[in-house]
């Protein structure tokens, strides 16, 4: 026989008591909880990356961006044979301009292009650019780390592109007065340009 329980105690006829079930309203309290938090740090997340979006190249991790860069100017002024500026233009995004030289009457045109950001972009980039986009690498070439051909160099037209560091520069002519198939002459001409522009930008 079962001892009789003590007094004030509920009797259950089947055992201890079942804990209660918990309701559909708590479950959808903790799922909107659930979001809501989601909901915020993604928020957070958006605004940091939005705020820090355009000075991506202040935080570089090459040689390049410490101290300001040489302008086009500079270059022109070491090079000393460059036709007459016709525009200089700072990059956006990025560190760094784009500068064309310009002489209507002999049909002579040089570009230049500096860029500096991220080390591991930049050396992305140059493999994009020599597997798929027609620069041929040049190992003859001892400017900066590796340099590369533009794709359908002709006497009239060359460009080669330099990587270095955490930078990418690259100098171009077009001359219409030149033999198309002195693809040579272009080439040193080029080559001669994309030495001084590497030199005017080393760090100082």
């Amino acid at each position: 026989m079962n001892a009789p329980a003590p007094q004030g105690f509920p009797q259950y006829p089947y055992g201890a008591p079942r804990p209660p079930k918990r309701g559909l309203a708590t479950g959808w309290i903790i799922a909107v909880v659930a979001i809501g938090v989601v909901v915020v740090v993604g928020a957070v997340v958006g605004v940091f990356v939005l705020l820090n979006r355009g000075s991506s190249y202040d935080a570089v991790d090459g040689k390049y961006g410490a101290a300001p860069l040489a302008s086009c100017d500079d270059v022109a002024a070491r090079a000393g044979n460059l036709p007459p500026k016709r525009s200089d233009t700072p990059l956006q995004g990025s560190k760094g301009w784009l500068c064309t030289f310009t002489d209507p009457a002999n049909a002579v045109t040089v570009h230049l292009d500096v860029e500096v950001n991220n080390a591991q972009r930049q050396r992305s980039r140059f493999d994009t650019q020599t597997s798929s986009a027609g620069y041929v690498v040049d190992p003859a070439t001892h400017v900066g780390e590796r340099a590369a051909w533009g794709p359908a160099a002709s006497g009239k037209s060359c460009d080669l592109m330099v990587l270095d560091s955490n930078a990418t520069f690259k100098a171009g002519i077009d001359d219409w007065n030149e033999a198309a198939d002195d693809t040579q002459t272009c080439k040193d001409r080029v080559k001669a340009i994309a030495q001084v522009l590497y030199d005017v930008m080393q760090p100082r």
